[in-house]
């Protein structure tokens, strides 16, 4: 006589497919987001004020979070990379927030004008 023994073999592979299909399915279709930049490194440009109507603020500049715009920071948008050494007023390399808004604002002055 013979017993039937039943491998559980097939069952085991069964259920396991069933449970990492789902898991497959959510990683493939959730979005990823982007790497860290290292410091000073920019990632994407920021709108200027004329393509967008709204100027970006410091903090939207700052990509390293170190207190200061960078000239790799500020060459995401033109105009700023443009007037970056003339807003640069003690000559360190970087622009302070002060020195950022000091810029901003004399360019929105002129403009007015």
């Amino acid at each position: 006589m013979t017993s039937p023994i039943r491998t559980p073999l097939p069952w085991l592979i069964a259920l396991s497919a069933a449970l990492a299909t789902p898991l497959a399915l959510a990683q493939s279709n959730s979005p990823q987001d982007p790497p860290p930049t290292a410091r000073g490194e920019v990632s994407q440009p920021l709108p200027s004020k004329d393509a967008a109507g709204i100027t970006p603020t410091f903090a939207e500049y700052d990509v390293d979070s170190d207190g200061k715009i960078s000239k790799a920071e500020a060459a995401i948008d033109s105009k700023l990379s443009a007037e970056f050494v003339a807003r640069d007023q003690d000559g360190d390399g970087a622009l302070s927030q002060a020195e950022y808004l000091a810029g901003r604002d004399r360019h929105d002055g002129e403009k007015r004008k």
